[in-house]
């Protein structure tokens, strides 16, 4: 007989080798395999991007609507699921009434419970939207009860949307009522439905001729006679809705190959139902309002079914005449969720993403707003099932309006592909950038910061390309087009635009003077010293160019050319805007002798562009044009003091700054302190006020506050500055090591301010008994993120100088470890500079077994403490944490002062706002902007971590992740930091 240890072990060997056998690739596949791709670029199509929407829950509250902005999905589906067929459009609420059977209360109670409609939310950020794209709202998915709505009820319901500002264009006849408890006695029977859809269709297209409707059909064979039923005639309806969910369960024991198999052909099961209701309604589109791919739980992302997404979506993408519309179900809810949720099934604040949102990240960025090229693929392997084979590399090829191609490959196979992108049948053999999503395995897909950047860099450069196995893979940075010049790049003088005269270039000569009548184009193109140029240039001529910009910035253009006479001059036109005028080429020694002149400083847009070549003077030869990208100017930083740092009274400043800038490029930084100039300094290391630095005006301050300035000139004599402000004063208590605490932030609680006992701290032991960091009486400990503060006792404080930067409601979080399952007590006080008055923010008494400063996990843990809310003003305070009786015995780490409002990006972004930030995303933190501004930076919570004047944000010091850009009269803007 087995005893509870051996049982232990067995299990534990059973669900070891489960686990490891549910990984298992389900396929046999050769060790090598090749695939080319073959792209045709005459043929083209422009992508569908409804078929990358999906459905979202949630419009109401602000942080839904914040939410909703940042994710930005293509189409709002309204109402969705079992609750669109019992929605009251006429109070945004539940239908209750006598058409009702009753038989869905158990699958609607959570609607009834939670939510109230939302269509108010839905309007208001529409008309958001809609201020900023010229009128253009959200793409609306409509979903009309049948179950209660006639056609005069449908056609007023109608009327109110568009009344709102909504776009009624497309409309579903009900939602999957071949299920007995979606419906109402008003369509109890298949026959009853048929005759209240026709109803509400024939009502609506009498009255709005363009709406598309589309009839729910079932996939499943068992409910073939409903379908023939309610279909009718046909003529009622535009499309098919389809729902599908497709998947098996690979934690069946002995199944997961079959589960596997199923989920990684998940094209074949698509395609098979679509045919299937299709036959039901020949030729018509599908709409398929509801879909996902899942793998069992549904709390768990497999990478096998991120997979079959990814695939499933390129199917569509081949088939967009089938697939009309497709809706992912639900981004925000529990099935098919790609974010995580919390309890209430609301996103998870901050916010991680799975791994639907990651594979779905590399979905919409190759195909979103971008067109599509033909393209036809060979694969040296399948993956085959009973219904079919699929190839095990799938892949698709588009072009966005920037000139840029990308792919997305997805390797279902579990094997390396070298992979050959062939152009009309050419191979390709220049630059591109690969970057994949890789599964160890096909199994559980961890969560992740949802601002983290998936990607592996696989290879940046020429050469082969090779997809890891089970991957999704954007290859993207590829310019086919030789004869697009790419932009930083040479324009060579002799690659003008095809077309001809009066097309690429206009010329006085019928013939090129330089070929002896050979050429019959008309311009002139000769070589000297094996340079090719072109040459006779007379006046009123000119020369066209397609150039592709690859980044938005300032230029320099330089020309290589020589000059017979002494008044050679050229103007510039992008795109039929003139660049710069009457620019000088001066005379040069002989037509042989190829000189350099460069032009300063041309801005230049992002994107496809004709260059146009004036000649208003002739008389020279134009070997080329290299134009080159401006680095663009970023103001210095301050490394010390901090801003809002304090100084004693007396003391001096001392002033280290750092600059990004090239030093080859810098011309100096001075510094100024209340607008007078303390030194300028050429070369590194910026610093003031040092020892053996006689910098008088930093030293020996008197009370008040003072303004540092840091200018940087660059070699062209333009300037960017950075601005702090530092204080001198004689209150009690000085933060510790001059660095004001910045409010919202993280302070270390060792990180209390300096003034000794009873002033800066009180603590009722002599000596630090944790013996570092300190040599106050406080007791500090190496623990935690570094140090805590622990022998805490009752009566004990420790008192912090903020700097509150925005007024409103702020909470507290303590992070804390303990022992006690009694809560202990805390008390949180605001005191002025000067601690004469005191104002209480928060006070928990403890006490309880469930709330407080109690033991949640083990006691050598450390976990958080919430506070209640409480309001904070601008400026300089002391913060007071304070230790009530009782509250002895915790040791506390750190404490975050967190503004309660989550961040409003207020509107949308659209490319017609011209702020421009560059490079995003960044890989040192560095950003920067085409204009001096005053600017904001939050992070997703709506914290704000940084502010600042200039044409640089520096996010170097701060970790890795999504931070939003805010500035006065400006789009809110995403940073990446990766």
């Amino acid at each position: 007989m087995l005893n509870k240890k051996s049982i232990f072990q067995l299990l534990l060997i059973l669900f070891i080798s489960f686990t490891i056998y549910a990984q298992d690739y389900p396929f046999h596949l050769p060790n090598t395999i090749t695939e080319t791709l073959d792209i045709i670029t005459s043929e083209k199509e422009v992508f569908n991007n409804k078929i990358i929407g999906y459905n979202i829950q949630g419009f109401k509250t602000k942080t839904q609507k914040d939410f909703l902005k940042l994710v930005d999905p293509v189409t709002l589906r309204f109402p969705h699921g079992v609750w669109a067929n019992f929605y009251k459009w006429q109070t945004d609420g539940y239908q209750d009434d006598a058409y009702d059977n009753l038989d869905h209360q158990d699958a609607l109670d959570i609607f009834v419970k939670s939510f109230k409609g939302d269509i108010d939310g839905i309007a208001d950020l529409n008309t958001e939207k809609k201020a900023v794209f010229n009128g253009k709202g959200y793409d609306m998915m409509w979903t009309y009860s049948i179950n209660f709505d006639d056609g005069q009820s449908s056609v007023a319901r109608a009327k109110k949307d568009i009344g709102l500002g909504l776009e009624v264009k497309a409309i579903e006849l009900g939602n999957e009522h071949f299920w007995r408890n979606q419906r109402s006695l008003r369509t109890e029977t298949p026959e009853m439905f048929l005759a209240a859809a026709t109803e509400v269709s024939q009502a609506l297209k009498a009255e709005f001729p363009d709406i598309k409707l589309s009839l729910p059909l079932s996939w499943r064979r068992s409910h073939e006679s409903y379908n023939n039923t309610i279909k009718g005639d046909g003529g009622f309806f535009d499309a098919i809705s389809l729902h599908k969910y497709i998947g098996a369960d690979p934690d069946i024991p002995g199944e997961s190959n079959n589960a596997y198999s199923t989920i990684l052909t998940a094209r074949l099961q698509l395609e098979e139902d679509a045919n299937w209701v299709r036959s039901f309604a020949p030729g018509k589109p599908i709409w398929l309002t509801e879909w996902g791919v899942n793998a069992g739980n549904n709390d768990v992302v497999h990478a096998a079914a991120c997979l079959g997404m990814a695939d499933v979506y390129l199917f569509m993408s081949e088939n967009q005449d089938i697939y009309e519309r497709a809706n992912w179900f639900i981004f925000n809810r529990v099935l098919n969720a790609m974010v995580v949720l919390d309890s209430h099934k609301e996103p998870l604040y901050p916010l991680q993403k799975r791994g639907y949102l990651s594979t779905f990240e590399i979905v919409q960025d190759v195909l979103r707003d971008a067109t599509m090229l033909k393209s036809s693929i060979t694969s040296s392997a399948k993956l085959t099932i009973a219904k079919g084979s699929v190839n095990a590399v799938n892949a698709r090829v588009t072009i966005n309006e920037f000139g840029e191609t990308k792919v997305i490959a997805v390797n279902l196979s579990n094997k390396p592909v070298n992979f050959e992108l062939k152009f009309d049948g050419v191979s390709y053999n220049k630059n591109f950038k690969h970057e994949a999503l890789v599964f160890e395995n096909l199994g559980a897909v961890a969560n992740v910061p949802f601002e983290s950047n998936q990607l592996k860099l696989i290879k940046e450069g020429i050469g082969i390309i090779t997809l890891p196995p089970l991957s999704v893979s954007k290859i993207s940075k590829i310019y086919y087009d030789d004869s697009i010049s790419l932009i930083e790049g040479v324009v060579e003088a002799e690659n003008f635009k095809k077309g001809g005269q009066g097309v690429g270039f206009f010329d006085t000569t019928s013939d090129n003077t330089f070929s002896d009548g050979l050429d019959t184009d008309g311009v002139d193109v000769g070589t000297i010293n094996n340079i090719t140029f072109v040459g006779d240039t007379q006046n009123a001529e000119w020369l066209k160019y397609d150039v592709n910009v690859l980044e938005e910035g300032s230029y320099d253009f330089e020309f290589i050319y020589t000059a017979q006479n002494t008044n050679a001059s050229i103007s510039v036109e992008i795109e039929n805007t003139l660049a710069f005028d009457n620019f000088i080429l001066p005379q040069t020694g002989s037509t042989s002798e190829f000189k350099s002149i460069i032009k300063l400083d041309i801005p230049l847009t992002k994107g496809l562009q004709e260059l146009k070549l004036n000649i208003l003077n002739g008389g020279f030869h134009l070997d080329k044009i290299i134009i080159k990208k401006v680095t663009p100017l970023v103001p210095p930083v301050f490394i010390t003091p901090k801003n809002g740092g304090n100084i004693k009274l007396g003391e001096n400043i001392k002033v280290e700054a750092s600059s990004a800038f090239p030093e080859e490029k810098t011309n100096s930084i001075q510094l100024f302190i209340n607008n007078n100039l303390v030194r300028s300094i050429t070369n590194p290391p910026y610093t003031w006020g040092f020892e053996g630095q006689d910098d008088v005006l930093l030293q020996n301050l008197a009370k008040g506050t003072y303004t540092l300035k840091l200018v940087l000139t660059n070699d062209r004599n333009k300037i960017a500055e950075t601005s702090i402000n530092v204080l001198s004063n004689d209150y009690p208590t000085q933060p510790f090591n001059g660095n004001t605490h910045s409010i919202p932030g993280t302070i270390q609680l060792e990180d209390y301010d300096s003034g000794g006992q009873g002033i800066a701290y009180s603590d009722s032991t002599l000596g630090n008994a944790g013996g570092v960091y300190r040599n106050d009486d406080v007791d500090i400990i190496p623990d935690g993120t570094g140090y805590a503060v622990s022998h805490t006792n009752g009566n004990e404080f420790l008192r912090y100088t903020i700097n509150v930067s925005e007024a409103g409601k702020y909470n507290l979080k303590l992070n804390y470890k303990t022992f006690s399952t009694t809560s202990k007590p805390i008390v949180a006080n605001l005191l002025s500079k000067d601690l004469s008055t005191t104002k209480q923010l928060f006070f928990d008494s403890g006490g309880s077994s469930n709330s407080g400063i109690i033991k949640i996990t083990s006691g050598s843990i450390y976990q958080d403490y919430t506070s209640s809310e409480f309001d904070l003003q601008t400026g300089l305070q002391i913060l007071e944490l304070r230790i009530p009786n009782g509250g002895a015995g915790p040791s506390y780490d750190y404490m975050s002062i967190n503004k309660i409002d989550v961040l409003s990006t207020d509107t949308f972004d659209t490319p017609k706002n011209r702020l421009i930030v560059f490079p995003i995303p960044s890989k040192n933190g560095i950003f920067n902007l085409n204009r001096i501004i005053n600017w904001k930076v939050y992070n997703i919570l709506g914290i704000k971590i940084a502010e600042g004047k200039g044409v640089e944000i520096n996010l170097s010091s701060f970790s890795k992740g999504l931070y939003i850009l805010k500035a006065e009269k400006e789009i809110a803007k995403s940073l990446l930091f990766y």
